[in-house]
């Protein structure tokens, strides 16, 4: 009995004492959490912010954020809450059926929650009408993707209520018909992978990422290179895939959102196939890397990881993430800025490339229409 106590006790004063020992050890407890993990604002101390309790809260968070135990403490917080009460800690990540995940905003503007309008979106297209024949008149080529979406590739898993919602027109639908009326270069992606989903060999979207599966991935650059080829009339690089291999967990981001609920046990099992797209080793003479300029969301991002502007395009291509974050192709990130300004450098690309998918397809394009239509026609 005496035994029996001082176990309780010694347990319950190393729970205490816990968190003190890691964080006097120096080396934080656990994985790294994943997602985004902003710093806290700092609030510099004042009579004002001491009154108002803002450097109380700052110094709060900030003690919470270098607090080395933090990692492990959350993914159980995160672990207790999914396990016991099926709830999600991630922001805009719910749970559909048979244990796909989806994020919200996906959904919405598939269901057509967020509609913009048949006449807003008609007047953006035609601004991007005069920005493609300005662009077009100085040889540089615009090419619009939309790009896929998993809540538009796979509504039937949707999780309740909106398994039983009525859908509605959605911004994707009215921007894919004006484009097309438009005559702007139009790839449509979206319905690409919808008219393979019940040919497809493997997974196009897996349960535990919101974007588009590895496998799917490679039929998309095959079907975006082609396209590019088209446009410009030139021989991109030749490649071939390497072999096939089809795995039960996930490698890189491919369940991404999985990955971001942040628990404890992180792995879900599932059906991915990888292969690798290698250049030929010996390319035909006039074989040509165009100079992009890729405007758009985390969709082009998966292309950026997986290294395929990186062997296609020139090296001084650009990716502006969101209209806002400028990303090199050897790695560098900065701060868009006065765009305006750059005009002649835009026109030296060979395409300038809109990359898009159905979530964000709303906010089209971040800024990037007004800036553009200003450079050409604000002094005319």
């Amino acid at each position: 009995m005496v035994f029996l106590k001082r176990m309780v006790w010694f347990s319950a004063l190393l729970l205490l004492c816990g968190p003190l020992l890691v964080q006097l050890a120096g080396h934080p407890l656990g994985k790294p959490l994943k997602g985004w993990q902003p710093l806290p604002e700092r609030d510099a101390l004042s009579w004002e912010n001491w009154a108002k309790g803002n450097w109380q809260s700052y110094t709060e968070e900030q003690a919470r954020h270098q607090l080395k135990a933090r990692p492990f403490l959350a993914r159980l917080n995160n672990q207790l809450k999914y396990s016991l009460f099926g709830q999600l800690n991630s922001r805009h990540v719910i749970q559909g059926k048979n244990g796909n995940l989806y994020e919200e905003p996906y959904i919405r503007s598939y269901l057509g929650m967020d509609y913009q309008g048949e006449k807003s979106i008609a007047e953006n297209v035609a601004m991007l009408k005069t920005i493609n024949d300005s662009l077009e008149a100085n040889g540089t080529h615009l090419l619009f993707v939309l790009s896929s979406g998993k809540a538009s590739f796979m509504p039937e898993h949707f999780p309740p209520p909106y398994d039983t919602m009525a859908k509605h027109t959605s911004n994707y639908e009215t921007y894919r018909k004006h484009l097309q009326q438009s005559g702007i270069p139009t790839l449509d992606l979206n319905q690409y992978l919808l008219d393979m989903k019940d040919t497809a060999s493997y997974k196009l979207y897996t349960k535990g990422n919101t974007h588009w599966s590895a496998y799917a991935l490679y039929a998309v650059t095959d079907t975006l290179l082609r396209k590019i080829e088209q446009m410009l009339g030139k021989d991109l690089p030749d490649y071939r895939y390497g072999p096939l291999v089809v795995e039960s967990q996930a490698r890189g981001l491919d369940d991404g959102i999985f990955q971001s609920l942040n628990l404890l046990w992180t792995t879900q099992k599932d059906e991915y196939a990888y292969r690798d797209i290698i250049l030929e080793p010996t390319q035909l003479p006039g074989v040509y890397r165009p100079r992009v300029w890729a405007i758009g969301d985390s969709f082009y991002g998966t292309l950026m990881d997986a290294g395929i502007p990186h062997r296609f395009f020139d090296p001084n291509s650009l990716f502006l993430y969101y209209f806002n974050e400028v990303q090199t192709l050897d790695g560098r990130t900065y701060p868009l800025k006065e765009v305006e300004k750059q005009r002649r450098e835009m026109e030296n690309q060979d395409l300038i490339l809109i990359f898009i998918t159905e979530a964000n397809i709303g906010d089209c394009c971040w800024g990037m229409t007004g800036a553009f239509h200003r450079m050409y026609h604000e002094k005319e």
